[in-house]
Formats: structure tokens, C-alpha cells, sequence
């Protein structure tokens, strides 16, 4: 059975690039980029937000119905100058990953209510036993039940491990990483409920001895 797999984009726009003004050059080609996305065989849907704390960099989630399927287009003749056109409203490079996130679709972290998603990537050692991976998912799944109880402006959690080897520079070599979307009415909701004595008392939960690293950023994400 295959399983459906999030594509996680991280773009760094180019100065000036006003992908929100659909007439702009740098509208018309993320217009273009998505319109092309949503043609293919094994795509589902996307979502896109540009990131709160660095908002010169945008965040485009793809859901697709497997790996391979997103590497089927990949391998199609017309993807290199379609990435191209891409690149040419990009400060740099294109930042690619994926991640089984459960619930699929991750929606419910990430639009409808959701007006703010909290990101969090937890950097663990390429080698982390199983033991401890199993252990750092049942204590992520009782700090969720925190937040479905105490949180308030809190709307929905997806998460999962991402397929790819990361780097870090906390961690030597290679990194295993999990992917976390917390959905939150607004960023003040989510800041709010970092002051609150149930996040003090549970945020051990999140913060394992095994994991080397964390980042954390917000990003308003829109279903496109």
C-alpha cells in the first residue's frame, strides 16, 4: 500500500518578489508554479505562507498520494525548466524535504481555523535507537493531549519523520529529523500558551535528552 507523503518546500524569495499581487512578475510565476503542481497525476492539494519571523522566505507544503509519485513528475521532461522559471524568483536555492504527517492531508494544522502554524523541526542523531524514536512519539502524543485540553487557540497537530537525512550543525554528520505543524488561531495564542503553568509543566515532553536541536518558526498558511 502506498502511503501519501508532504512535500515541504522552503523558498527564500528574491527582494521585492510580491508573490501576493497575482499581475506582479513574481505573482504570475507562483500563479504559474501552482497551476502546473495542481496538473499532475499523483498531486492532491498545497498550501503556501511566507514565514512570519523572516518573511522573505515561503513555505510551500504539496501533499502528493506517495513518493513516487512526486518523483514521477520529477522525471517528466518539461520539470527542469519548470523549476527553472521557479528559481528565477528565488535568493538562492530551493530547500526540499518530505514527511509522512499523520493525519494526512495535514489541513487541520494548517488552513481552516488554523490562521497560524507553529513549524518545529526536532534534530535527533541519524543513528537514534528505536527506543528512543518510540519514546519521543508517546511523549509528543501526550504534550498534544495537553494542548487539545489546555490550549486555548489551539486547532490541530500533524506531524511525522521526515524520509530525507538532514544536516545540522548540532548534530556530526547526518540527521534524523520529525516535523511538526501546530495549528493555532494566531501567533499571540500560541506565545500566550508558552507563559501558562500547564506548557511549564509539560513542555519536558518536547524536549527529550536524545534531541540535539530544535527550530521553530510561524508561517499563515493558505490552501491554494
Amino acid at each position: 500500500m502506498t502511503q501519501p507523503v508532504t512535500e515541504i518546500v522552503r523558498i527564500p524569495l528574491l527582494a521585492g518578489a510580491t508573490i501576493e499581487d497575482a499581475n506582479s512578475p513574481a505573482g504570475k510565476i507562483m500563479s504559474e508554479t501552482l497551476a502546473t503542481l495542481a496538473q499532475q497525476e499523483h498531486y492532491q492539494r498545497a498550501y503556501l505562507g511566507r514565514q512570519v519571523e523572516n518573511s522573505s522566505i515561503v513555505q510551500l507544503y504539496i501533499d502528493w498520494d506517495s513518493l513516487d509519485g512526486h518523483k514521477k513528475f520529477m522525471n517528466q521532461s518539461f520539470y527542469p525548466p519548470f523549476i527553472k522559471h521557479l528559481l528565477s524568483i528565488v535568493d538562492g536555492g530551493l530547500g526540499v524535504q518530505h514527511a509522512n504527517l499523520s493525519p494526512h492531508p495535514p489541513a487541520v494544522a494548517l488552513t481552516g481555523t488554523t490562521k497560524a502554524t507553529e513549524v518545529v523541526d526536532h534534530y535527533f542523531s541519524a543513528d537514534i535507537s528505536e527506543a528512543d524514536r518510540l519514546s519521543f512519539e508517546t511523549n509528543l502524543k501526550e504534550f498534544v493531549k495537553v494542548l487539545e485540553k489546555k490550549a486555548e487557540g489551539y486547532t490541530g497537530f500533524a506531524g511525522g519523520w521526515v524520509i530525507e537525512e538532514l544536516e545540522h550543525e548540532a548534530v556530526q554528520g547526518k540527521a534524523k529529523v520529525w516535523h511538526s505543524c501546530i495549528g493555532w488561531q494566531s501567533v499571540d495564542a500560541h506565545m500566550a500558551f508558552r507563559e501558562t503553568q500547564d506548557f511549564k509543566d509539560n513542555v519536558h515532553l518536547m524536549r527529550p535528552e536524545s534531541k540535539k536541536a530544535t527550530t521553530m518558526h510561524h508561517v499563515p498558511f493558505q490552501a491554494t
